[in-house]
């Protein structure tokens, strides 16, 4: 029987910590990626968060019988990333409303936000008696 003849014998530990090196290296990589969202992931974020929202106004509305209320959602953005968002309710059924019906609406719309730290809301009614000339 023939005996084999090994060449390289220092090969095997050497391709072993390249290979270690590697794995080690594009996990570091793959972590490091992931640990802060990126602007367009985030932004994607805060747009499906503002469509449920505007979603769930109207959905609100047309049950309380302010069926095709306008409902419109508005943001202000700083330099820190905080947003201030305005939700703003239109339908002349609401105008018509007495001011004790107008508060008590007012006060269920408000419940209607999405949780986020960096986040605030304010509810408005639209007066369409305001813009009668």
């Amino acid at each position: 029987m023939k005996k084999m003849r090994r060449t390289g014998k220092g090969g095997f530990p050497i391709m072993v910590l390249f290979l270690t090196w590697i794995t080690i290296f594009c996990s570091a990589g793959t972590a490091m990626s992931r640990s802060d969202l990126s602007t367009q992931e985030l932004e994607g974020y805060y747009k499906e968060q503002e469509r449920i929202l505007v979603d769930e106004a109207r959905a609100f509305l047309d049950g309380k019988g302010f069926v095709n209320s306008g409902v419109m959602l508005t943001r202000v953005i700083d330099g820190d990333g905080k947003r201030e968002y305005t939700l703003t309710v239109h339908h002349g059924k609401i105008d018509r409303l007495s001011d004790e019906n107008r508060f008590a609406l007012m006060a269920e719309l408000e419940e209607l936000v999405f949780e986020d730290e960096g986040c605030s809301f304010t509810h408005r009614f639209l007066d369409s008696s305001l813009n009668v000339r």
